[in-house]
């Protein structure tokens, strides 16, 4: 086996992949609380996770890459939504998809739908305390208001709760979903609730906690990766060839 050959593909299929996660933490950056994905690479086959590049014992320096969370805060912008909120701390809101399953979000860009549910902007339920819907009257939903524990009130009244959850390790318990969102691993590592210190922010959306001018800097690295191993593919090719080329004008007798 060639292992230059082989050593400088791996390296393209790395530019590769981090070109693509690039891509969608930028296509991705105006989600509100979008957590990035951020690039480790190595040289250790055992630190590949699955369906990226690993190595082999046939090539043990070939260069890997794996995605991890970043769960760092972003920054927090005033709103105008009146059922906008942000949490500033580690918590997620809770919320209720089609199949029935919760899964945990840092988007507060909630809103009431015409039934006088509490919806995230792609449709799906956001839970209050005890994992029940949030539901108000349509009439009046407009002059609601936020507290700092998640309270919704109107008139003075209080109409419900936002559920929340936090987790003791997030990296290890939360996996990736849609638009942002993230599944439990196990579901005892859930600790309801808002985290000690943590606040809600009424009339504010966290923003993204990607940088995208950083990101536009890492495309273009990635892409250089890319073509530096390709030029590496390309000229291990042409020694192989001239080789063949040689070794067949003097055969060996």
């Amino acid at each position: 086996m060639n292992v230059g050959m082989y050593s400088a593909a791996a390296g393209m299929r790395v530019g590769q992949d981090y070109q693509q996660m690039i891509s969608e933490n930028l296509s991705l950056q105006s989600v509100p609380g979008y957590r990035q994905t951020l690039p480790v690479f190595s040289t250790d086959p055992t630190l590949a996770s699955d369906g990226l590049q690993s190595g082999t014992s046939g090539n043990p320096s070939g260069i890997q890459m794996k995605g991890v969370t970043d769960f760092s805060q972003g920054p927090i912008a005033p709103s105008t939504g009146p059922y906008h909120m942000a949490i500033e701390g580690k918590a997620f809101f809770e919320v209720r998809e089609a199949d029935g399953s919760t899964s945990y979000t840092r988007d507060g860009a909630f809103s009431i739908s015409p039934r006088g549910e509490l919806r995230t902007a792609d449709g799906a339920a956001v839970l209050g305390s005890g994992d029940s819907a949030i539901t108000v009257d349509p009439a009046t939903a407009s002059t609601a208001s936020v507290g700092s524990d998640g309270t919704i009130s109107i008139g003075g009244a209080t109409v419900g709760k936002v559920g929340f959850a936090h987790f003791a390790n997030p990296s290890a318990s939360l996996q990736p979903g849609a638009e942002g969102r993230f599944t439990a691993t196990k579901p005892s590592d859930v600790e309801q609730g808002l985290a000690a210190g943590d606040q809600v922010m009424p009339s504010s959306l966290e923003q993204s906690n990607g940088n995208p001018v950083q990101q536009m800097a890492d495309m273009i690295q990635a892409v250089r990766l890319y073509e530096a191993n390709q030029k590496s593919v390309m000229a291990v090719d042409d020694n192989t060839n001239q080789l063949i080329t040689t070794l067949g004008a003097h055969p060996q007798g």
